[in-house]
């Protein structure tokens, strides 16, 4: 079963203290997200960066098999 598992924490930031919220939509804390893979992804090649705050995970898939042409006398 191939199964790619993303988790991490999302610590809360200082608010100034002279702002006022009328809604704060941020959630902080653990998370945790799974995500079923395709079976033809090559799952060793699989890397993952993080940039500004953006997590980018690359999951390039196999080769698929090329017929092989077999000459018979």
């Amino acid at each position: 079963e191939n199964v790619i598992i993303i988790s991490g924490e999302k610590k809360s930031s200082e608010r100034k203290k002279d702002s006022t919220y009328y809604l704060n939509e941020i959630h902080y804390g653990r998370f945790s997200r799974s995500f079923k893979l395709p079976a033809n992804v090559d799952v060793d090649k699989i890397k993952g960066s993080w940039n500004e705050g953006v997590l980018t995970i690359e999951v390039p898939k196999t080769e698929i098999a090329k017929p092989k042409k077999i000459e018979i006398n």
